[in-house]
C-alpha cells in the first residue's frame, strides 16, 4: 500500500511539472508586415508578457558591407541619420569588438528627452555577414540626469549581409522601452516609426557620403 502511495505521488508531481512547463512556456508570435516605403520594409510582432511590440526593419543600401559598418560605428556621424539623436558617444572601450555607448534623444514636446546607456558588442563578422547587438547596461560613467528619462534598450540587433562589394542588406531588430508616462499605444507607434526612419536615414546619408567620396576622388585623379 505504501509503495502504491509513493507511485501516485510521483505521477502527480510529473503531471504538475508538465502543466507548469506548459504554463511558463512563452508564445512565439510571427512577424507581420506593416509598412513598405522608400525601399524600407517594416515588420512587427507581439512579445509575450509585454504590451510593447518588437519591430524588424530591412533595407538594401548601395554601400559595401565594411564601409557601412564604419558608418554605423561613427558616433559623431550618427546624429545625421538617426532621428532626434542629439548626442552619441563612446563611454568606454572594452575591446575592439565591445564598447559602452551613450545616446541622448531630444524628444518632441511635450515629452521629456530620453537617454540610453548600452553595451554594443560585435557578435559575428566574416566576408558575408556582420552582426552586432546593443543592450541596456547600468554604469557609473553616465548617471541619470535631471529632466532626462533614462530609457531601456532591451534589444537592438543589426545584421549586415553583403550582396555585392557595393551593396548590403541591412536588418535592424528594435525593441526598447522609453519609460516615463507615455501610454503603450504611443510607445508602439514610436517602435514602428523610429526604426523605419533610422534605416531610411542611414540609406540616404551613407549613399550620399559614398557618392561624395567618389566625386572627390575623381576630381583629384
Amino acid at each position: 500500500m505504501k509503495n502504491i502511495f509513493i507511485v501516485v505521488l510521483v505521477l502527480m508531481f510529473d503531471v504538475c511539472t508538465a502543466s507548469s512547463d506548459v504554463f511558463l512556456e512563452k508564445t512565439e508570435y510571427p512577424w507581420q508586415k506593416i509598412r513598405e516605403e522608400h525601399g524600407v520594409v517594416v515588420y512587427s510582432k507581439e512579445v509575450d508578457g509585454s504590451d510593447i511590440i518588437k519591430v524588424k526593419t530591412q533595407v538594401v543600401i548601395n554601400v559595401g558591407m565594411n564601409a557601412l559598418q564604419s558608418i554605423l560605428d561613427d558616433v559623431s556621424f550618427r546624429p545625421k541619420w538617426v532621428p532626434y539623436l542629439a548626442e552619441s558617444r563612446v563611454l568606454k572601450n572594452f575591446s575592439d569588438t565591445e564598447k559602452l555607448e551613450y545616446s541622448l534623444f531630444a524628444a518632441p514636446w511635450p515629452a521629456s528627452d530620453r537617454d540610453f546607456v548600452y553595451r554594443k558588442k560585435l557578435l559575428h563578422k566574416d566576408d558575408e555577414k556582420i552582426i552586432f547587438v546593443m543592450k541596456v547596461e547600468e554604469s557609473e560613467l553616465m548617471p541619470e540626469q535631471d529632466g532626462v528619462v533614462r530609457a531601456e534598450m532591451i534589444e537592438s540587433l543589426y545584421t549586415l549581409t553583403s550582396i555585392t562589394d557595393k551593396q548590403t542588406n541591412v536588418e535592424l531588430i528594435f525593441y526598447a522601452d522609453p519609460k516615463g508616462w507615455l501610454p503603450d499605444w504611443v510607445i508602439n507607434k514610436i517602435q514602428q516609426v523610429l526604426p523605419y526612419r533610422m534605416l531610411r536615414g542611414l540609406k540616404a546619408r551613407s549613399e550620399r557620403m559614398i557618392r561624395e567620396k567618389a566625386r572627390l576622388k575623381k576630381m583629384q585623379d
